[in-house]
């Protein structure tokens, strides 16, 4: 329930039923009179100013609204009652709940719902009960703000990628790399080139907290290769994926920190649908959030982000590979699976992969 006030903050006709009296007063502009209606409150009626703080945002980090997962059922109870349900990690809820339940109680208290949080240590799902939709809806709507921000927090776990490794792709690769450490540029140094056995197309990345999330995830990659991409290519019919020509990440070829192999195919673009659908259909899961409106296709080849721990962080200089390389085909592979991988595994091999699926069955 609301809260009421002690004292009263506007005038009485906010809250009166029937007409609500006018004042009409004619204001002359050069030749031309004009006619304004105002609204009218009793003589005795305070008609207080309200000053309002200035708005502060303790949270140093803003989540954009349209990243939040929107496509969810509300359920109209028996009772009269509107409810929804969702899954949240358990060690996510102390977030939700706060010191002594003082954040979930205000979120309660802000979105006139009722929230039940399962206890700590326990699986369940968060279910949240209020008189409209609209209450309901603003109350999941900040629970996933509140996840999104602390998941921000944490590092990549899996993504979801397409293997480019081929004899020819690893030869060339390999050369490129020979021929640029012959007289490195400023920044370029061994450990930032990609690992031949790694080289993949990463079409959307994760961050998988608990199992309940990996077999979500396995479940959604799934369902997405069932409705849609078993349909988008033909079975009988090979595809090859060619790895041809260099890019960066950024308008600065002297200051770089990520420079990456064009992705080409006979039709590119069935494999642009393939990626587009999957970020999708993760999105909708409430797994990932929305970054471009279209996913990138392309194959990081150097990163300044690979850099051992005891090196200097710093950009390299890409301006002379740029021009040296700029149309160098690196070979081509036979489109035949995507794979849900795990980050930070695989040692001298590809990925780990926690789910494979094959194209052409």
């Amino acid at each position: 329930m609301y809260q009421e006030t002690t004292g009263r903050e506007f005038p009485e006709y906010f809250s009166e039923k029937g007409p609500l009296q006018t004042k009409i007063t004619p204001i002359s502009f050069g030749n031309d009179v004009y006619w304004m209606s105002s609204l009218l409150y009793k003589q005795n009626e305070p008609f207080n100013t309200v000053t309002l703080r200035p708005y502060d945002d303790n949270d140093t980090e803003l989540v954009n609204c349209e990243e939040i997962d929107d496509d969810y059922d509300i359920i109209l109870t028996k009772t009269g009652k509107f409810t929804t349900s969702f899954y949240v990690p358990s060690s996510l809820l102390s977030y939700i709940v706060g010191t002594k339940a003082t954040k979930l109680r205000n979120l309660e208290k802000t979105t006139n719902t009722q929230i039940k949080v399962p206890k700590p240590n326990e699986k369940g799902n968060v279910k949240i009960i209020g008189d409209t939709e609209r209450r309901v809806a603003s109350a999941r709507t900040q629970i996933n703000m509140i996840v999104m921000q602390r998941k921000d927090k944490l590092p990549v776990s899996h993504f979801v990628s397409i293997p480019m490794v081929s004899e020819s792709i690893k030869d060339k690769f390999e050369k490129f790399k020979r021929e640029i450490l012959q007289n490195p540029a400023r920044g370029v140094t061994e450990s930032i080139f990609q690992n031949p056995e790694k080289l993949h197309l990463t079409i959307t990345t994760l961050t998988l907290v608990d199992e309940e999330e990996i077999n979500t995830a396995k479940t959604v990659l799934n369902t997405c290769y069932e409705e849609i991409i078993s349909k988008i290519f033909d079975k009988n019919k090979k595809s090859r994926i060619r790895l041809n020509g260099l890019e960066i990440m950024n308008d600065d070829p002297y200051d770089v920190n990520v420079l990456y192999g064009n992705v080409e195919m006979e039709d590119i673009e069935k494999l642009r649908r393939v990626a587009d659908t999957v970020v999708g259909y993760f999105r909708k899961s409430g797994l990932t959030k929305k970054q471009y409106d279209k996913v990138k296709l392309h194959v990081t080849l150097m990163n300044t982000n690979f850099r051992r721990p005891e090196e200097r962080r710093e950009t390299f200089d890409a301006d002379d590979i740029l021009k040296k390389y700029k149309n160098y085909f690196f070979g081509e592979v036979e489109f035949k699976n995507i794979h849900l991988s795990v980050r930070f595994t695989g040692n001298d091999q590809y990925y780990d992969s926690i789910l494979v699926l094959d194209i052409d069955k």
